[in-house]
């Protein structure tokens, strides 16, 4: 995915082309079973649309990798 910025235009998670589900899995067999965040740092993109929006996009995508 390209970027204009390399902090402050990233996609949403499952954008890309990091293998999510692989990551999530190799944490979990390590032990980690914790409380996880999401962080979208976007300034031009998803920080300019609507809360509700950006946290039901969040709440979907997670919902693919887990």
């Amino acid at each position: 995915m390209p970027t204009t910025d390399l902090l402050l235009d990233r996609g949403m998670m499952g954008d890309g082309v990091i293998d999510l589900r692989a990551i999530r899995a190799m944490i979990e067999a390590a032990g980690y079973h914790g409380p996880q965040e999401v962080e979208i740092f976007s300034r031009d993109t998803w920080w300019k649309r609507p809360g509700d929006e950006v946290v039901r996009t969040c709440v979907e995508r997670f919902g693919t990798v887990c």
